[in-house]
């Protein structure tokens, strides 16, 4: 097989890699829009595979020194990164797998010479690590959604006026600023009586004259127990946010981090 020839297979089997992390990054999205929990087993699939193709990659690229210190880093980057993100509350262990098996996978970016981002060329990325890209682009996209809970509650807050905050009238005002831009509100007979994925964003207790408080936890570790944690005596409104299927977020953003780049890394190259 000549020079061209060569090349031209690692492209392919670089595309074949790509295909293969789609397909169960795919997989798992779909779960974790259904029921927020993925079985292992795919992540059993997916992390070996992922491997075997990294090393027949390696292979393919005469085990480059450079090429493999670079794998050995974002591969650790990225283990650590979801790590720290699963134990600080801030990431589910599905989401941290995912990060974690895609590092495996591709833990940098794949030449394949028919696929070039948008925004310049994958030199132009932060050490190369398409996981962080993929990651920055997930943190970006998800973080769009602030716009459309903003705009809920300024409709509510015009409806309703500061009675949006009702039995929550002693909280600091920049706890109260957090939930509006973080949450949203929803009928309590609604989160008891349906299935659903919100989070409640706020916590209950009984004072000693028997009367339930109310108080806005979005600072804390926040609970999934859902209408388990809201006790009957309380009607209304409650304080919630989405248990967001980040891993179609995950999807996006490798899929971005392919045909785009990374979007962050471009808009703060192009501000600074």
């Amino acid at each position: 097989m000549g020079y061209n020839g060569a090349i031209m297979m690692h492209d392919w089997f670089n595309l074949l890699r790509f295909s293969a992390c789609l397909l169960f990054l795919s997989i798992a999205s779909v779960y974790d829009i259904k029921t927020r929990e993925v079985p292992n087993s795919v992540w059993l699939f997916f992390a070996p595979l992922g491997l075997i193709l990294t090393l027949v990659s390696l292979a393919l690229d005469n085990w480059k020194l450079s090429l493999m210190i670079t794998c050995i880093i974002s591969v650790a980057i990225i283990i650590g990164l979801s790590l720290a993100l699963f134990y600080l509350g801030l990431f589910g262990g599905a989401d941290a797998k995912a990060l974690m098996c895609l590092a495996v996978s591709m833990p940098v970016y794949p030449s394949i010479r028919f696929i070039r981002p948008i925004f310049g060329s994958y030199s132009q990325t932060p050490s190369l690590l398409l996981p962080l890209s993929t990651f920055n682009n997930a943190v970006l996209i998800a973080s769009l959604l602030v716009f459309v809970i903003i705009l809920k509650n300024s409709m509510d807050l015009a409806r309703n006026g500061m009675r949006i905050f009702e039995g929550l009238e002693e909280e600091r005002i920049m706890i109260k600023i957090l939930a509006f831009i973080t949450g949203f509100r929803v009928e309590a007979h609604k989160l008891r009586a349906e299935k659903h994925h919100y989070i409640i964003l706020e916590k209950f207790d009984r004072g000693e004259n028997g009367k339930i408080r109310r108080h806005l936890k979005v600072l804390q570790h926040v609970s999934s127990e859902g209408e388990k944690s809201i006790p009957r005596e309380i009607n209304g409104k409650i304080w919630v946010t989405i248990g967001l299927p980040f891993l179609v977020f995950i999807t996006i953003g490798f899929m971005l981090a392919m045909f785009v780049g990374d979007i962050v890394f471009w808009l703060l190259n192009t501000i600074i």
